[in-house]
């Protein structure tokens, strides 16, 4: 008799235990650091004309932040899709900014024109060493942030298909 009621309290303890750690976590979500649903860190970076651009200018936009390199053949790759997404979606607010983590301004530039790239560039020709690389975690590329209007990124990728899903349900 004692065992059941052991038993029968040890259930119901477990049972408590269960529907507590159901509950909703009440922490703070992180608004700050790289991960879906933390505001981007904002950045400032001279663009080909050497005209510093930041992140925030772009506020109000769904903006693809797309860390690449013109010796990167992954990224390469990547960039024919970039330039159709930004043709499609343009019109409805899109904007991509294209962070090389090249160290040469002639191969970044050689590579913008060779692949026709039709969306706003930005580096400091620090490559993987740049401040915005590590603040971002950038450890390999290519690597994408999506980032809402209200300055949140949305998904975290390296694949342009993914961004282009994700724009897609967007607008």
């Amino acid at each position: 008799m004692v065992k059941t009621k052991i038993t029968i309290l040890l259930l119901f303890l477990l049972m408590i235990l269960g529907l507590v750690s159901c509950k909703k976590d009440n922490t703070p979500e992180r608004t700050e650091g790289i991960g879906t649903g933390n505001v981007a860190p904002d950045f400032t970076l001279p663009d080909i004309s050497n005209n510093d651009q930041s992140l925030s200018d772009y506020r109000g936009k769904l903006v693809l932040v797309q860390f690449w390199a013109s010796w990167c053949s992954f990224c390469r790759a990547e960039n024919p899709e970039l330039v159709t997404l930004l043709d499609e979606y343009k019109e409805k607010g899109l904007e991509i900014l294209g962070v090389s983590l090249d160290t040469e301004s002639d191969n970044w530039m050689n590579a913008i024109e060779d692949d026709h790239l039709n969306f706003v560039h930005l580096s400091d020709l620090k490559g993987f060493n740049s401040p915005i690389a590590e603040t971002y975690e950038v450890s390999n590329i290519p690597q994408m942030f999506l980032v809402d209007e209200n300055g949140v990124i949305i998904l975290i990728t390296s694949s342009t298909s993914t961004v282009a899903g994700k724009v897609e349900q967007y607008y």
